[in-house]
This record gives C-alpha cells, sequence and structure tokens, in this order.
C-alpha cells in the first residue's frame, strides 16, 4: 500500500511540474513578443546619391518606395507604392544604388524595410500642397510585426527666388511616437535648396511606425527632385 501511494504522489509531483512548466514557456513566449516591441531599432540611411530629373519630363509629385534591405545592409528589392509614369524608374534605380544600414531586433541585424520618399519638385508652383495617392498593395514589411512610418500629409518645397540649383537633396527624417518630425539630417545637400527642403519636411505629417502593434520612432528618407523655373518646360 505504502508503495502505490508513493508512486501516486510522485506522478502528481510530475504532474504538476508539467503544469508549471508550460505556463513558464507562455510566459517566456510572451515576454518574447513584447521584448521584440521593445526592442526593434528599425533601419536608417548611410549614404545617397543624384536622381536626375528626365528632361523631357514636366511631370512632379510624389513618388513613394518600400526598400527591404538584407541583414547585411544591401538593397534587397524596391517595391512601388506611389509611381508616376516616367518617374518611377528613375527613382527605383537610383535608390538602389544607396547604402542602407539594417534594423536590429534584440541588438542583431535583421532584414528590414524603410520608406522613401521621392519628390518631383518643379521650378514653379501653383499650389504647394502635394497630393498623396492610396498606396498600392507590397508584400508585409520586415521583420514580421512591424510597420513603417506612413504618409499622411506632405507638400512641395518652394524653390528658392534667388537659386538657379538644380539636383536632389536626400533628408533622413526621426518621426517619434507621435507622428511628429522630430529630426531633419541632410544626407545629400544642394547648396541654396537644402533649406527650403528641411523647411517643407517640418510640416508633414507621417503617422507613426509600429511594431507588434506598439508605436515606436523610426526614419523615413525624403529625397526632393529639384527642377529649376528655368527647365520648367521641356
Amino acid at each position: 500500500m505504502a508503495t502505490g501511494k508513493k508512486g501516486r504522489m510522485r506522478q502528481s509531483s510530475e504532474l504538476m511540474l508539467a503544469a508549471l512548466l508550460l505556463v513558464f514557456v507562455g510566459f517566456a513566449a510572451t515576454r518574447t513578443k513584447v521584448s521584440a516591441g521593445e526592442h526593434f531599432v528599425p533601419p536608417d540611411i548611410t549614404a545617397a546619391g543624384d536622381i536626375p530629373y528626365p528632361v523631357d519630363n514636366i511631370a512632379s509629385g510624389l513618388v513613394s518606395l518600400a526598400v527591404n534591405v538584407t541583414a547585411g545592409g544591401q538593397v534587397q528589392n524596391v517595391q512601388e507604392v506611389r509611381g508616376i509614369s516616367g518617374l518611377t524608374a528613375v527613382a527605383t534605380n537610383a535608390v538602389t544604388t544607396w547604402t542602407f544600414s539594417p534594423g536590429k531586433l534584440d541588438g542583431v541585424a535583421v532584414p528590414s524595410t524603410i520608406n522613401v520618399q521621392v519628390v518631383f519638385n518643379p521650378g514653379t508652383l501653383q499650389n504647394q500642397n502635394l497630393p498623396l495617392q492610396p498606396g498600392a498593395l507590397v508584400a508585409p514589411p520586415l521583420p514580421a510585426g512591424y510597420e513603417p512610418p506612413q504618409m499622411a500629409q506632405a507638400s512641395y518645397a518652394v524653390y528658392p527666388p534667388n537659386s538657379v540649383g538644380t539636383g536632389t537633396v536626400v533628408l533622413d527624417l526621426v518621426i517619434n511616437k507621435f507622428s511628429e518630425v522630430k529630426e531633419v539630417t541632410p544626407i545629400r545637400s544642394v547648396p541654396s535648396l537644402t533649406e527650403a527642403a528641411a523647411a517643407a519636411v517640418k510640416n508633414w505629417t507621417v503617422n507613426p511606425a509600429t511594431m507588434n502593434e506598439k508605436k515606436l520612432k523610426a526614419h523615413v528618407i525624403v529625397a526632393f527632385v529639384f527642377r529649376s523655373p528655368s527647365n520648367s518646360t521641356p
């Protein structure tokens, strides 16, 4: 009888230990998911080149691109979110030559997605407001659970009246949890045009990034491709 009682007690103890183990594993999984949201650092840009404004194209507006970067920082592919005929390919080809730093999940570099907004900015403006067309559906951003900042409201840059400059100004924007543009860092500058570009983006509205539905600060890259007033017609 004593032997049978000991056996039942041992079996009961083993079942209790198994139940506690399951509870611990579930708790650890929940903590891992929360940790992923708290410890993800979104990707950023390190260098950018010029984007040519085709001389025979007088179109203007916003080209939005979702750039997938490998864990090593190389451009894996570029997806079109918003496009303009004759200008999207120019923007895409240029962005593939830029260099990025990948996002990090708990300190480890991972494949990640960063959004690049390319404004083809005419030399003369009838209206500074920059219309935003609905974005196209693209493959889910990387890593799983991450949503980069999304454009809500934008404007053209006002071409400086005393400037004759052309070319591309590339800005690195930090968007905080409250949709505010907190930092504007020039990655590529053009004398007399960089200040106008920076002034424009400070009035933009960008919805914040999220990781596992938790808001976090992230980067948006904005390139202004300027055409001078004298070149506003082909």
